[in-house]
């Protein structure tokens, strides 16, 4: 671009003669001549004498060079309008069509310093302050940088489609997660109409069943209400004859005397049955129907509730909590009572006076199931008969299962109620009891071989199930702030849970198979 008159006219005068570029640090010799103070120092002296002013070739010591401060800011100034003058509306887009230009020659920049980092126009390169320097052309400069990023240009791309993949990849399979949960969302309410048109099928066909019984007791009733009243009726016209007959005059009564009984015949006594046999027959094979509805809606509700809203937990025994007078299975799922103090070492986390074992794991959230099959060698039908027809027995052996605090105590003489922490039942051959204070005896239908533990631990319950009839046995309530283990005790005695002592009568001893308990820390 071309500079003003004016502008080009200063610049000239505040030009070096030696290095053609703007004064820098000026300073003056004896002629009065300025040049850059670096130039002056460059000078080299004639032969024998003094250096002489390129310009003047006039001597001159170094000695009385004098800077030029005035000089210096004129410089600058200079510099500054030549800048402000570039930033003249409609300057940028010539200069974008030409190419960036040297701020200080106005010319192409052509050139780019290696030792400065610097790019460079032809007067600049030909300077002083560049010309020792390494200088290239700035294309070939330029060219491993272009390289450089177009490398890296190259893995950003594959980068950026390996991303686009991984989200189309992504949104792919959570549209076919989606469309999943759509099909399960139509397969579950399919299958719950199914479920609740079979039940209102089964239920209209069983309420149909009723009236028919009901209907058929009816007409039964009617027509054993109106045989009675006709019976009644004859009865009552015969005691009315019979009783005037009694009044009459002895004469006028032996007249009649000789066909009395012919007159008068006695029937056999009529008995009617309230309910017909085909009928009474009916009705219970009804009954039985309706138990069999009970029991199987009550085991569909357990099982679709467990497998719904628990998650079936597998627990195995902590060895370390075990009591010597029980002996663990290798898997660590059974454990039996032995009656024989058997182990050397006491750990500081074992039950020591009580025979009670805790589960390796505690829970401290959610809804976990688990089951403990209570058996004991030896125990049938017939000896649990047998024990209840025993008089004056007082010893009773029995288990206990359920949930305890990781805390619980587990040195000297321990209680074992949920104030201390465990929440558990009693099984043993007489009964069902809940660890209350006191006791509450339970009386469930049938009596469990399978014990279902349920625990809820957001909603504070433990609940006891027979997990073969899914009949419920007992829950209790509780606030649950620290994780719980499962907990196993046996116990043989007076009437107490609280020690499990030798097996009476020389029957083999109680055994948990397959238990899991569970405890709550402190």
């Amino acid at each position: 671009m071309a500079t003003s008159a004016p502008l080009r006219s200063l610049e000239e005068e505040v030009t070096c003669s030696i290095c053609l570029d703007y004064l820098r640090d000026p300073v003056t010799i004896d002629c009065g001549h300025v040049f850059c103070r670096v130039c002056t120092s460059d000078v080299r002296p004639a032969p024998g004498g003094r250096p002489v002013c390129p310009l003047c070739k006039k001597p001159f010591r170094k000695e009385s060079i004098r800077p030029v401060w005035q000089l210096a800011s004129l410089v600058e100034n200079i510099e500054r309008l030549q800048v402000d003058k570039d930033r003249q509306p409609g300057e940028g887009a010539r200069e974008q069509a030409d190419g960036r230009l040297c701020e200080r020659h106005r010319e192409k920049l052509h050139y780019y310093c290696q030792d400065d980092g610097k790019l460079l126009c032809v007067m600049c390169r030909e300077s002083r302050e560049h010309r020792p320097h390494s200088a290239v052309l700035v294309e070939k400069a330029a060219q491993p940088h272009r390289e450089k990023i177009l490398n890296h240009l190259s893995t950003l791309r594959r980068d950026r489609d390996k991303i686009q993949g991984f989200q189309a990849k992504g949104e792919a399979d959570i549209l076919t997660a989606l469309k999943k949960l759509q099909d399960q969302r139509q397969d579950i309410v399919a299958e719950f109409e199914q479920s609740h048109q079979f039940l209102r099928e089964r239920e209209r066909h069983l309420l149909d069943q009723l009236a028919k019984l009901e209907q058929e007791l009816t007409e039964g009733r009617e027509k054993y209400k109106t045989k009675g009243v006709s019976e009644l009726a004859r009865l009552a016209l015969l005691i009315s004859e019979l009783e005037g007959k009694a009044q009459q005059p002895a004469a006028e009564l032996m007249q009649d005397s000789r066909d009395f009984l012919n007159r008068y015949p006695r029937k056999k006594f009529w008995i009617g049955k309230p309910i017909a046999r085909v009928v009474k027959k009916k009705t219970g094979e009804f009954s039985e129907k309706v138990l069999s509805l009970q029991r199987g809606l009550r085991e569909f509700q357990g099982k679709l509730l467990r497998d719904l809203e628990y998650k079936t937990v597998s627990v195995t025994l902590d060895p370390q909590s075990a009591s010597g007078y029980l002996q663990l299975s290798e898997d660590w799922k059974c454990v039996t009572y032995s009656g024989l103090y058997q182990s050397t070492y006491l750990h500081p986390h074992q039950f020591d006076c009580e025979p009670g074992v805790l589960g390796s794991k505690g829970f401290t959230w959610g809804k976990v199931y688990w089951e403990v099959e209570v058996d004991r060698e030896g125990w049938s039908e017939e000896e649990e008969e047998g024990e209840e027809e025993e008089e004056g027995e007082e010893v009773l052996e029995s288990c206990m299962v359920g949930v305890a605090r990781d805390s619980v105590k587990r040195k000297g003489d321990v209680s074992l109620r949920p104030e201390d922490g465990v929440w558990a039942l009693r099984l043993s051959s007489a009964g069902i009891w809940a660890n209350t204070d006191p006791e509450a005896e339970l009386f469930p239908a049938l009596r469990p071989r399978r014990v279902g533990i349920a625990l809820d631990y957001e909603g504070g319950t433990v609940t006891f199930t027979n997990a073969e009839s899914q009949e419920l046995i007992y829950t209790f309530t509780a606030t649950f702030t620290r994780p719980l283990d499962c907990a196993g005790n046996g116990v043989s005695g007076h009437r107490t849970w609280s020690r499990w002592a030798s097996a009476p009568h020389g029957r083999g001893p109680w055994r948990l198979a397959q238990c899991c308990c569970c405890a709550i820390q402190p």
